[in-house]
């Protein structure tokens, strides 16, 4: 069965569609790619694994000789390591690989070399780095002619590899972003939230309780917590976008209001704020957005922060 185009111009239709994808954003710009953190490389291999590549996982971090990485090749791809036992043999091993002898499955929509790590050959041998690179793009191009996209993906920070099979080493695509970095807190740090939703008087104490019932297990989990009484939330607040304030407002019926939270225990500041973002975004009130704020255990934060949250000295 012969295989067919990945990104196929013929029908219009399709082909927009086939270039919003995440493969369409890397090889309309060449075969080989770097990215800064490890983060970024495993995010664009599962989102390539996702749309049907074969993708090979090496991780250089250990390796203490240019020797290990021929090793680490020859495992990765399923090939004689003494068949790509040196510089020149990979034109060869790379060749192959395109044409499907091993490493590549033509029922599979390309194939993906990501290396993690790749400093560690660059301070090696950096001649080594480069002309696995090069080697890489020339028979990847060659590939394309089959209909057998290939890429090469390095975690490095490395910005000098110079043109490869003469293109340049660019920056990958980037389409996920790292979680942020945790935040713990403990009782002796004050944590206060502000969940805003629009709201009539006559419905404000059902979604109150509909909020509520949405985050109380969250908090629950951290420690201590005490909600305020919902106020009209302050003129600094800015009015919802136009082109949807008839929908959140009612039409002029709803207000914006914001319900205050504060909170004392144990956990992290970043997960616990998605949680209540995302619990109150699915609560079923006209959600309107949330704010947090962690302050340190300073007494000029302290005594204003207790006269609020009585409940909390």
């Amino acid at each position: 069965m012969a295989r067919e185009a990945v990104f196929d111009p013929t029908d219009r239709d399709v082909f927009n569609e086939q270039r919003q994808r995440f493969d369409w954003s890397l090889l309309q710009n060449g075969t080989v790619f770097r990215y800064d953190t490890r983060f970024q490389l495993d995010s664009a291999c599962d989102r390539l694994s996702g749309l049907g590549y074969l993708v090979h996982r090496i991780d250089a971090h250990a390796w203490t000789s240019v020797e290990d990485m021929f090793d680490a090749f020859s495992e990765a791809m399923g090939y004689q390591r003494n068949y790509g036992g040196s510089i020149a043999a990979f034109d060869d091993v790379f060749a192959d690989v395109g044409t499907f002898d091993f490493g590549s499955d033509p029922n599979a929509t390309g194939t993906v070399l990501a290396v993690a790590g790749y400093d560690t050959l660059v301070t090696l041998d950096g001649h080594t780095a480069r002309a696995i690179l090069n080697v890489f793009a020339r028979q990847a191009r060659l590939a394309g002619l089959y209909g057998h996209p290939m890429l090469c993906l390095v975690e490095s920070t490395a910005t000098d590899f110079g043109p490869v099979g003469g293109t340049k080493v660019l920056l990958g695509s980037v389409w996920d972003f790292p979680p942020d970095p945790p935040q713990p807190f403990h009782d002796t740090d004050l944590i206060e939230f502000v969940v805003r939703f629009f709201s009539s008087e006559s419905e404000l104490a059902g979604h109150l309780e509909m909020l509520r019932t949405a985050i109380t297990d969250t908090l629950v989990a951290v420690g201590r917590w005490e909600m305020l009484p919902p106020e009209l939330a302050p003129e600094r607040i800015s009015p919802p976008p136009e082109h949807r304030r008839d929908e959140l407002t009612d039409n002029g019926k709803r207000q914006l209001w914001e319900v205050s939270i504060g909170v004392r225990g144990d956990g992290d500041f970043s997960i616990v704020g998605e949680e209540i973002y995302d619990r109150a975004r699915h609560s079923g009130i006209v959600f309107g957005g949330t704010e947090s704020t962690m302050y340190p255990p300073d007494q000029k934060y302290r005594e204003p922060f207790l006269s609020r949250y009585p409940t909390l000295g």
